[in-house]
């Protein structure tokens, strides 16, 4: 088979309505920096996950489209080192989360939701 030269995944972009309440999900709860971003001609923010990143994009209709989305298929999954920190971290803030109960398959999940709906897994491998 002929490949095209992909060499990983560099971003993932989400559109959020509320620029500040994402920056303050993404950064100040679950820790990300945030990263120099360009000039664009509409507001953003690029946050760093590791050596990949998040795009904040906004756009103020936003979180109408991802309500009707299924949180199984669309969705973000980050690996972290301990789920505990990351459970204790978000009751915290007042963040609701679900449990995934897949621990007969070697991984513990819980899964939240960012200002627009979006979800977010995290996930700890065993």
């Amino acid at each position: 088979m002929d490949h095209i030269g992909l060499r990983r995944m560099h971003h993932v972009s989400f559109a959020v309505a509320d620029l500040a309440a994402s920056k303050h999900f993404f950064c100040e709860v679950l820790g990300l920096p945030e990263d120099e971003r360009p000039a664009f001609k509409f507001a953003g923010a690029w946050l760093r996950v590791g050596d990949r990143q998040i795009h904040l994009i906004q756009d103020r209709e936003a979180g109408r489209a991802v309500r009707e989305r299924i949180s199984r298929s669309d969705h973000l999954a980050m690996e972290v080192a301990d789920l505990e920190v990351v459970k204790s971290r978000l009751r915290e803030h007042g963040i609701e989360f679900a449990l995934g109960g897949n621990e007969r398959l070697g991984m513990s999940q819980a899964f939240c939701s960012d200002p627009d709906g979006h979800t977010i897994e995290f996930v700890q491998y065993h």
